[in-house]
């Protein structure tokens, strides 16, 4: 689920930048004029009706990984902070210019929600994993750190669509794991699982990213599951995934059960959709399961729902993937 954080020198709404130039220096405490650190970087006012009214070409389908398939990424919510504000009429941002992936790291993921329990975890594992330069999206105006695994930051708001084509732009893949912790706005679920999802997808579209997993939670088939009395939550995230399905977008969607900070006996399951809510999974799971997702055949426009039993037996998640129809 999405978080914020400051952006460098203030900047908000798609700004992005490099955190690589100084091993162990913090963008956060350095002065608005102090860029030399950050890769092709200035700063200017844009006013937010054009900001990412360009398309830019992305990779199409098949170009991830080389594959041929369309690649290019409580109830279980990972966002952290409050609901979006309004924009106001100018945004101050940041042009960006990316930094080219390395010999190693040939793919670029953005991370929607990373400052959140799942999508921190899956910024470490894909940095760790050297495949992947990892872009870590977090809201404006936010006290969460940035993500360790991040090889770059965009500020961004999923309530805000002017502020995404910038943040996707020249990703090969989009991790969602957004959504509302903060219920004392009752528009809240709407604006998060929904309205920024659809905005995500939007904005993948027009920049050519066609790989999208996205994390919503069990239960949101079952409109009576007692966490829909938080705003509909369930009920929104669902639409949601509705919306992701008939996107035309190579997509997983993955449904946790009751996520965990600790570990959690037992082997990683996938039930089919549906399934009655229950079960309990740690959030390191969940984010192995995102990033196999990312790049698994198997898994290519499915819906899992995940929890860890005792006394299952452990298989390659490729395999899990295969199991279900």
């Amino acid at each position: 689920m999405a978080a914020a954080a400051a952006a460098v020198g203030g900047g908000v709404g798609g700004g992005v930048r490099s955190c690589r130039g100084r091993p162990g220096h913090s963008c956060h405490s350095c002065p608005p004029s102090h860029v030399s650190h950050v890769r092709g970087v200035r700063r200017r006012q844009v006013p937010t009706s054009r900001l990412g009214a360009a398309g830019v070409p992305g990779f199409g389908r098949g170009s991830l990984l080389g594959r041929k398939s369309s690649l290019v990424k409580a109830a279980s919510s990972e966002s952290e902070g409050t609901s979006p504000s309004s924009s106001s009429p100018m945004s101050e941002i940041e042009d960006f210019t990316p930094s080219e992936p390395t010999a190693e790291k040939k793919h670029r993921v953005v991370i929607l929600g990373s400052a959140g329990g799942v999508g921190k975890l899956c910024a470490d594992q894909l940095n760790a994993s050297g495949e992947w330069t990892v872009r870590a999206a977090i809201r404006p105006n936010s006290d969460k750190p940035t993500p360790t695994g991040a090889d770059e930051v965009v500020t961004c708001d999923v309530y805000e669509y002017e502020t995404l084509p910038p943040a996707l732009k020249d990703c090969d893949a989009c991790i969602i794991a957004v959504g509302t912790t903060n219920f004392m706005d009752p528009l809240g679920p709407f604006k998060n699982e929904y309205q920024g999802t659809k905005n995500v997808i939007a904005a993948a579209k027009q920049q050519g990213v066609t790989n999208v997993v996205l994390v919503t939670s069990m239960g949101v088939e079952d409109i009576l599951y007692p966490l829909n009395l938080a705003w509909g939550v369930l009920f929104w995230k669902k639409l949601a995934e509705e919306e992701l399905q008939r996107s035309g977008l190579r997509h997983v969607i993955v449904r946790p059960g009751g996520l965990s900070n600790d570990e959690v006996s037992g082997a990683v399951v996938f039930k089919r959709r549906g399934s009655t809510p229950g079960g309990r999974v740690s959030r390191a799971n969940v984010a192995r399961v995102v990033i196999e997702a990312l790049t698994c055949e198997n898994a290519d426009n499915k819906i899992v729902e995940v929890v860890q039993e005792e006394g299952a037996t452990e298989k390659p998640l490729s395999d899990l993937f295969e199991s279900i129809d």
